[in-house]
């Protein structure tokens, strides 16, 4: 890959956030869809004025978030399970952007089945980014804004029960979109860990691991 092609991807992320909400948005406006609307956002992929907008989005914004994921793998400079969890959970928004919540036979439930996979995969991939990183403040930051996804998926599922289907998909997606942003805006800033994590330090703060952490990381962590 080349360094130019490389620099473009760091910037991937942010695209498929500006892509994602833009058609969401948009398709919103031009269906009558509103924030306290109990059916899913997925039912834009099945109103004809907005279905091309809705699932063409979805599709362009996986494939700039999987570019986005290698660019971040690479820099990782270790096996983490990072990119393979968000693999998995670009495939669950794939099947959410290809088969129709509303379509006949189990559509409703691949469809269903390919959310949950997706809304799964976002604290699960946060946790094994922040579980790479540098023991430091950004580290700790990490973990902060992995706790913050799983508080956005706990109240998802608590507001879809309360029949607010359209604000509980989009809180665990704004927590995962802004920490798409945070990196990307830090990248600069982020080192990976150099050393192997143990797992019962999850906060990276034992005296080997801190040892073993070149001078220079403690200035980018900033």
């Amino acid at each position: 890959m080349s360094l130019s092609l490389t620099r473009l991807l760091q910037f991937a992320g942010v695209a498929a956030v500006g892509v994602l909400w833009t058609t969401v948005v948009v398709g919103m406006w031009r269906t009558g869809l509103g924030v306290t609307d109990d059916r899913a956002i997925s039912y834009l992929g099945t109103e004809p004025r907005a279905m091309v907008l809705f699932r063409g989005g979805l599709i362009v914004a996986t494939a700039l978030l999987i570019g986005f994921a290698w660019v971040v793998e690479r820099r990782l400079e270790r096996p983490t399970g990072f990119f393979v969890v968000f693999l998995i959970g670009m495939v669950g928004q794939a099947v959410v952007a290809t088969v129709s919540i509303g379509g006949e036979g189990a559509s409703h439930t691949v469809h269903t089945a390919g959310g949950i996979v997706l809304g799964l995969s976002l604290p699960l991939l946060m946790w094994r980014f922040a579980a790479a990183q540098s023991p430091g403040p950004w580290r700790r930051q990490s973990y902060g804004l992995t706790w913050l996804e799983v508080a956005g998926v706990v109240a998802g599922v608590a507001l879809s029960r309360a029949r607010r289907a359209v604000i509980a998909e989009a809180v665990p997606a704004v927590v995962f979109h802004l920490w798409i942003i945070v990196v990307t805006v830090r990248w600069r800033a982020w080192r990976p860990a150099q050393v192997d994590l143990s797992p019962s330090d999850p906060a990276g703060t034992s005296s080997t691991a801190v040892a073993s952490i070149p001078s220079e990381s403690g200035r980018d962590c900033r």
